[in-house]
């Protein structure tokens, strides 16, 4: 499995969301790049287990265990992860629950630049920055207008940037469990070693290194060992973390109130 790509397609589809020029924007698709992996911040632990039954992982193979992983991540209809991925274009951190329904709920914050709740229902995408988080959604927004957007969910009725560029966000943890263990073509990709056993979030788990696409570049990734053979965590060291929970838990996500909501097109608009 290339695991390395599951961290290397966070890092490409939610720094992208740097990049996202809500108020004059120019119109250029952000993000896209593989989707990307979140109640808020880092990589905490799984807090909900597999079903007890399962086991006996640690005896297989490493092709069997992949194959194992590919059936039951691919059965998925929800999940979340929660990342933590350093990189010099700035550090991200966050968490996002996400179904096959397209509903999503979660939180992403960068490095000096503040942090914000997304919301995605219906397919219409919901963001509520905090202050510092302003500035990367309205980049240059004077101070009435981040008063004005301060508390409030933001969307966009016309343009694309929210649906586009968070809304990749929104796709990255159910759809980087789908890509698990295959090759770029669609092909398994069974490489890899064992590395013995740990727990995850409480999960008992069989763990394989993963070699990068730079030689001695190594991630560990983490199977469950009970119930079904989830993919739990990828670990690439200095590069950053990601870990799987509430699988197959309902996303909680529901639109906010009308008089909770800024439509950015509008504001653009009434901003000339």
């Amino acid at each position: 499995m290339r695991a390395n790509r599951l961290l290397a397609a966070t890092v490409l589809s939610v720094l992208g969301v740097t990049g996202l020029t809500a108020c004059g924007s120019d119109g250029t698709k952000k993000g896209d790049s593989a989707p990307a992996a979140a109640a808020s911040g880092s990589a905490g632990a799984a807090t909900s287990k597999p079903a007890a039954a399962g086991g006996g992982l640690e005896g297989l193979s490493v092709e069997q265990i992949m194959t194992k992983m590919r059936a039951a991540n691919g059965k998925l209809k929800s999940v979340k992860a929660a990342f933590q991925v350093q990189d010099a274009d700035g550090d991200v951190s966050g968490d996002v629950a996400s179904g096959s329904t397209g509903d999503c709920a979660g939180t992403i914050g960068i490095k000096g630049k503040g942090k914000a709740e997304i919301l995605r229902t219906g397919g219409k995408v919901w963001l509520k920055p905090d202050a510092e988080f302003i500035k990367v959604v309205v980049p240059g927004a004077n101070a009435s207008v981040a008063n004005l957007i301060g508390g409030k969910w933001l969307t966009s009725t016309k343009s694309t940037d929210l649906a586009d560029g968070f809304g990749e966000f929104c796709d990255m943890p159910l759809g980087l469990l789908k890509k698990a263990g295959l090759n770029d073509d669609g092909t398994p990709d069974n490489s890899g070693t064992k590395g013995g056993t740990k727990k995850v979030g409480g999960v008992d788990a069989v763990v394989l290194k993963v070699e990068g696409e730079k030689s001695g570049d190594a991630m560990e990734v983490a199977v469950a060992n009970q119930g079904e053979a989830y993919l739990l965590s990828v670990d690439s060291g200095a590069t950053g973390s990601m870990q799987f929970s509430d699988f197959d838990k309902p996303v909680q996500a529901a639109a906010p109130a009308a008089d909770q909501v800024i439509d950015l097109d509008e504001l653009k608009k009434a901003a000339g």
